[in-house]
C-alpha cells in the first residue's frame, strides 16, 4: 500500500480497506467485519488511504453518535467530495432544510399508504414465486429480487416495467463500481431518465411519486432543476437496489439455516420479528458524512472536509450493543440496528421495505416447505455504498 495518508491522522488508525473492492466483502461480509471488530484488527473508527482516503466508522456506538451529531458531521456534500454527483436530496441535506425536502415525499411512505398496497405486493410476490415453483430452482437475485421490489417501486414512481434492466444496470454502477468516474456517470445517466420523466408529468400529471414532486415546494417556492433531480435521484436510488439486495441476503441466509427457515414454516405468526432479526444481521446501505470543521471525536482529531463513510451495515452485530450478535434468533426481544440509519436521516421507506420483506416470506413459506442454496461454498458478494450478493441459486423439492 503506497497512497497517500494526512499528516493528522496517526499511523496506527490507517487500514488498507478499499469500501469497494475489499476482499474482506468478497463473501460473508457482515461477519468478516464483525470478527475483525471483535479481534482488535481493526479499531471502531479507522482510517483508509483508498478513494481520496477518508474514515471508516464501523463502530456501531461512534456511528450512531456522529450520525446523530449533523452540527460536526454534516450530510452536505460540500464537506465529503466521496459524495455521489448529482447529488441527492434529501439525504445530502441537513436540518432544517432536510425536513422541509423530506416533507414533500412522506405522505407515500407512511404506514396508511403503505397499507393500501398490501395486496399488491401480494399478488406480485406470489405471482413470481408461482412461475418458478415447477421448476423447483432459480436464480434468485435476477429472478425475483430484482423484479419483486424493483416493479413495486417503478409502480409508484409511474414508470414503466420494460425500463426495469436499464435501471437497475444504471444504478448497480452508480452504486458499486470502484471508479468514481462510473459512478458519476452512471448518476448523470440515471439524472436523465429522471428530468424526462418529469417532463412527461408536466404534459401529463399523475398520482406517482414523481409527480408528488413535481407538485411539492421547499420553503414556500417550487423546487428547481437541481432539487427535482436531486429528489428523484434518491427515490431511483433508494427504491432500486437496497430492497433487493436485503431480500437476497435474507434468503442466503435462510438456505443455508434449514431450522431457522423451518420455524418460519412452521409458525408464521413469527415473520415480522424475524424480518427484524434477519435486517439487524444483513443490513446493506452505507452512509456517507463530511466534517463541517476541525474538531476532536473520540480522541481522534478530524480536520474540515475529512470524509466519513459509516458501515452501518454492521452496526446491529456490534458485541457492546447486542449479545452474542452473530446468533441470528427470531426470539430476541430487540434487534437493534441502524439498517435504516439513525436520527433525522431515518430511511423514509423503512416501513415499505419492511413490509416488502415481510409479504414475500409469508407467500414464499406458504408455497415452499423447504429450500437449499444451489451450490456449495461461500456465495460472492459485492461492496460499494450497497452490499449485495452477485448472484443466489436456490432450490426446493417438486412434488
Amino acid at each position: 500500500m503506497d497512497l497517500p495518508v494526512p499528516d493528522h491522522v496517526p499511523p496506527d488508525l490507517v487500514f488498507d480497506f478499499d469500501v469497494y473492492t475489499a476482499s474482506e466483502l468478497d463473501q460473508n461480509p457482515h461477519r468478516t467485519m464483525v470478527e475483525l471488530l471483535q479481534s482488535n484488527k481493526v479499531p471502531p473508527i479507522f482510517f483508509s488511504p483508498h478513494n481520496g482516503g477518508h474514515w471508516v466508522i464501523v463502530g456501531a456506538d461512534e456511528g450512531l453518535e456522529m450520525l446523530r451529531d449533523f452540527e460536526r458531521f454534516s450530510s452536505d456534500p460540500q464537506y465529503n467530495a466521496m459524495s455521489r454527483k448529482p447529488w441527492t436530496l434529501p439525504n445530502l441535506s441537513d436540518p432544517p432544510q432536510h425536513t422541509d425536502y423530506r416533507r414533500i415525499i412522506t405522505p407515500a411512505f407512511v404506514p396508511r399508504s403503505v397499507a393500501a398496497m398490501e395486496d399488491h405486493l401480494r399478488i406480485l410476490s406470489g405471482s413470481l414465486i408461482d412461475a418458478l415453483l415447477a421448476r423447483g430452482q432459480c436464480e434468485f437475485v435476477e429472478e425475483i429480487g430484482q423484479k419483486f421490489p424493483v416493479n413495486v417501486f417503478l409502480r409508484m414512481a409511474g414508470a414503466p416495467e420494460s425500463d426495469r434492466e436499464q435501471l437497475v444496470e444504471l444504478t448497480e454502477r452508480a452504486v458499486r463500481s470502484p471508479e468514481r468516474s462510473v459512478r458519476d456517470a452512471a448518476g448523470y445517466e440515471l439524472g436523465e431518465y429522471v428530468m424526462k420523466a418529469y417532463q412527461e408529468r408536466r404534459e401529463k400529471p399523475g398520482e406517482d411519486l414523481l409527480s408528488m414532486v413535481l407538485h411539492g415546494s421547499f420553503q414556500g417556492r417550487p423546487l428547481n432543476h437541481d432539487e427535482l433531480l436531486g429528489m428523484g435521484l434518491l427515490l431511483f436510488l433508494g427504491g432500486l437496489d437496497t430492497v433487493s439486495s436485503t431480500m437476497a441476503f435474507v434468503m442466503l441466509f435462510l438456505g443455508r439455516n434449514p431450522e431457522h427457515y423451518r420455524q418460519l414454516v412452521q409458525d408464521p405468526s413469527i415473520i415480522p420479528a424475524a424480518v427484524e432479526e434477519l435486517i439487524r444481521a444483513h443490513s446493506v446501505a452505507s452512509v456517507l458524512r463530511g466534517v463541517r470543521a476541525d474538531t476532536e471525536y473520540f480522541g481522534i482529531q478530524f480536520k474540515q472536509n475529512d470524509k466519513l463513510f459509516f458501515l452501518t451495515q454492521v452496526y446491529g452485530m456490534d458485541a457492546r450493543r447486542v449479545e452474542d450478535p452473530l446468533r441470528v434468533d427470531f426470539s430476541r426481544p430487540v434487534s437493534p440496528h441502524l439498517g435504516f440509519g439513525a436520527g433525522p436521516h431515518r430511511c423514509i421507506g423503512s416501513h415499505l421495505a419492511r413490509t416488502e420483506v415481510r409479504i414475500f416470506l409469508e407467500e414464499w413459506t406458504r408455497r415452499i416447505p423447504s429450500f437449499t442454496v444451489a451450490v456449495d461454498g461461500d456465495i460472492r458478494t459485492r461492496g460499494g455504498h450497497v452490499w449485495s450478493p452477485i448472484a443466489l441459486p436456490l432450490a426446493w423439492p417438486v412434488h
